[in-house]
């Protein structure tokens, strides 16, 4: 049956989704391997597309029971990346869920645990807080590959997860061998390797210098490779750099300023001069000025004011003049 001729419904969630523009119906229907084609099967479903490019059919579209889902392992968004959790609620609260998840059956259900959430941690937690039905796209997806790739896929379009977050799970998925290279990681992604190798420098952070920044989901990838590099360079920078942690991302917000307050660090700090006055007379005694340095180090002279009336300041001047310039 030709899929494009096909009515789809306009009731439920997959009418709501696609009212709000939320996916989109494929008008060709995805090409299938022959093992999975039966003559006398019934008529192909629908297909549909999400605003991030997963595709899935009418029939994978469901509401599930929250409490029987949680995050899968390599799930790449943390507690501190939660964001404003209230407003999420309310807004699912008044306008239904709007952007379906993506989990698949757990592959080792424990508990009431049945699905694991691929992508839609926040929309997932919403549902619990709520109480209410979770909408997913549940998939058979056995091969981690394909689901990191869905992951990444839907998190660069919402961009919501930090460069630091992706670093931890990039360096997870090559320390557990699930990709053996940064290339073959990268292929994977659709990004460079040289894209992959830079953002790992998230992870070479150490931990002392690590915990005292104030919010590393915070800092660009041009800064904290900037920071690696300094950490090598000497054993002396990494005492000076962990002093200035704690304004990192805040006071010192790019490389340039990094390299900027770690230079100035390294200058001797001044000694303050040690306020001096000292007060002149003439040869008969009678005040005539003091000279001293106030409390910036700025010198001054202070005319007395018996002797002002007979000085010649034009004169007074000049002399002082040629004895700087001699």
């Amino acid at each position: 049956m030709d899929n494009k001729k096909r009515n789809v419904h306009n009731s439920g969630p997959l009418g709501m989704l696609l009212q709000t523009g939320q996916i989109n119906k494929l008008e060709e229907t995805p090409t299938e391997t022959t093992e999975n084609i039966s003559h006398f099967s019934r008529p192909s479903p629908s297909y549909f597309k999400t605003e991030s490019g997963i595709q899935f059919t009418e029939h994978e579209l469901v509401f599930v029971d929250p409490k029987e889902c949680e995050p899968w392992e390599y799930a790449n968004r943390n507690d501190e990346e939660m964001g404003d959790m209230d407003s999420l609620v309310e807004s699912i609260r008044l306008n239904k869920q709007l952007q379906p998840a993506l989990i698949r059956p757990h592959p080792k259900p424990h508990d009431n645990i049945k699905y694991e959430v691929i992508f839609g941690r926040r929309r997932h937690s919403a549902c619990l807080i709520l109480n209410i039905p979770f909408l997913a796209i549940r998939q058979e997806i056995s091969d981690i590959h394909e689901a990191i790739a869905s992951q990444d896929a839907e998190n660069k379009f919402r961009k919501d997860v930090s460069n630091y977050s992706n670093a931890v799970l990039y360096r997870k998925l090559l320390n557990d061998k699930v990709f053996l290279s940064e290339s073959e990681l990268a292929k994977k992604l659709k990004v460079s390797k040289q894209s992959i190798n830079d953002l790992l420098a998230y992870t070479k952070i150490p931990d002392d210098i690590l915990c005292l920044i104030p919010n590393v989901h915070m800092l660009s990838v041009s800064f904290v490779l900037k920071l690696v590099s300094l950490l090598k360079q000497s054993p002396k920078n990494i005492k000076k750099l962990t002093e200035l942690a704690v304004q990192f991302g805040k006071q010192i917000k790019s490389a340039a300023q990094l390299e900027k307050s770690l230079s100035a660090s390294d200058r001797p700090e001044k000694e303050p001069r040690a306020l001096t006055s000292k007060q002149y007379k003439s040869k008969s005694g009678g005040k005539l000025f003091t000279f001293k340095f106030d409390q910036r180090g700025n010198p001054s002279i202070i005319f007395n004011k018996a002797s002002v009336a007979s000085l010649d300041f034009e004169e007074l001047c000049g002399k002082v003049q040629q004895l700087i310039e001699q």
